[in-house]
């Protein structure tokens, strides 16, 4: 039997949605015991900024990472603060009121405000005018079925219908995990699949079952933002890739979530929004000179978005390829090409199961060790701590657990969707 049948979009919603909460509620417990806070590329909320000692807001400053970074002053701002449930509220109503049914419409809205509260804004509710927008133009199909179209012990290839991606890249890592536990390792590849939101919480779906999950996705052909090296034309789409995996702290997976272009589109989006400049090295223009500026990115004419790596770059865009060829040739999704379909995603995911191996608890602990290990060297001069992938993540989300805050300009794409709909303005 396929993980998934005989059970209900309404089920596996609600459990998805009873993890988001109890996740919530054990890192708001455990608060006191989190790690040290430092900056984290822009991604932590200005309050959390201010409290960092070593922020100086109109300074270079140095954050976890160690990079120094010019930080521009706070503009003056009427951005309002939501409670996570209070935001995820709405923009359920909004999905539904477009059309999608009621449990799917809080699974998407759910994982798209765990997003900001991971502090990828970029992946968050700054996207519910782009689905609204995608459903009406028939490019999500909300409630579609998800079939599974050929399958074996350890693999399945996955038609998602054009639903959202959300719905079809929570399924497809269900299946993979289901197989993973019965054989060791499963493998299952999605296509037809809508944007799939965040990409790391399919990783975490893996490793919350004692799993390793690894899970990539390219454009479906099309949404191509990057130039090879040497390059100055759109070949590729950001391709990130993720992997995660149980530690010996239950509510702290190890969390590997990147782009292979040195940044997402949707934190370019988000400057333009904010009305920001970019980070030197992030794009460049339509004549391949670089830019800090949004505009130079989105043209017309389009700039493009560099691969991983700066002076290396060629090392990101190795990995791109490797990507286009898990998540698009293995998958009937296609690789990036001229005129290929914009707006989803192909997808790769693969579970493997640690206790076919070792025990679970022999892998955290000897994993752990290795991170007391690489964490131990004296720091270096200009930095606070060596910092572990996924702990970003969980600083962000412990600062943002009582409030999320969207920019101006994305709120009032929000609010003049809902309106399109027939949804009331929010109230607090």
């Amino acid at each position: 039997m396929h993980p998934g049948r005989g059970t209900t979009n309404e089920d596996r919603a609600e459990r998805r949605i009873h993890h988001l909460v109890i996740r919530h509620q054990r890192r708001s417990t455990s608060r006191g015991n989190q790690s040290p806070i430092g900056c984290v590329d822009g991604t932590l909320p200005a309050d959390m900024l201010r409290r960092h000692p070593r922020c100086k807001r109109t300074q270079p400053r140095t954050c976890g990472t160690g990079r120094r970074r010019a930080v521009a002053p706070k503009r003056a701002s009427s951005m309002p603060t939501l409670t996570p449930a209070a935001l995820t509220d709405y923009v359920a109503r909004i999905f539904t009121a477009a059309g999608t049914p009621e449990a799917d419409a809080t699974l998407v809205a759910s994982h798209l405000v765990d997003a900001n509260l991971m502090g990828h804004d970029s992946h968050g509710v700054i996207r519910v005018e782009r689905y609204v927008r995608d459903m009406q133009g028939g490019r999500i199909v909300p409630g579609q079925p998800v079939r599974v179209e050929r399958e074996t012990e350890t693999t399945a290839v996955i038609d998602g219908g054009w639903n959202f991606g959300q719905v079809v890249a929570e399924r497809t890592m269900a299946i993979a995990i289901e197989k993973a536990r019965a054989y060791g390792v499963g493998i299952a590849v999605a296509h037809q699949c809508g944007h799939v939101g965040r990409v790391g919480a399919y990783g975490e779906q893996a490793a919350a079952e004692g799993m390793i999950g690894i899970a990539m996705v390219n454009n479906h052909g099309g949404g191509q933002v990057m130039a090879p090296p040497g390059g100055r034309e759109r070949r590729l789409s950001p391709n990130p890739i993720v992997v995660a995996f149980p530690t010996p702290d239950a509510d702290a997976p190890f969390l590997l979530d990147m782009t292979t272009s040195v940044v997402a589109e949707g934190k370019v989006r988000l400057a333009r929004n904010r009305g920001d400049q970019l980070h030197e090295g992030w794009v460049v223009d339509a004549e391949g000179r670089p830019s800090t500026d949004p505009a130079a990115y989105y043209g017309p004419p389009a700039g493009a978005i560099l691969p991983l790596g700066g002076d290396s770059a060629h090392k990101g865009f190795g990995l791109a390829l490797v990507v286009e060829a898990l998540a698009g040739a293995l998958s009937p999704a296609g690789t990036s090409r001229a005129g290929g379909p914009s707006g989803g995603n192909g997808l790769f995911t693969m579970a493997i199961d640690i206790a076919h191996f070792r025990p679970v608890g022999e892998f955290a602990s000897t994993f752990g060790a290795l991170i007391d290990y690489v964490q131990s060297p004296p720091l270096a001069a200009g930095f606070d701590r060596i910092v572990i992938p996924g702990e970003p993540e969980r600083w962000a989300r412990a600062a943002r657990s009582e409030g999320v805050e969207v920019d101006d300009e994305t709120w009032r794409q929000i609010q003049e969707t809902a309106a399109g709909v027939g949804v009331p303005p929010f109230v607090s």
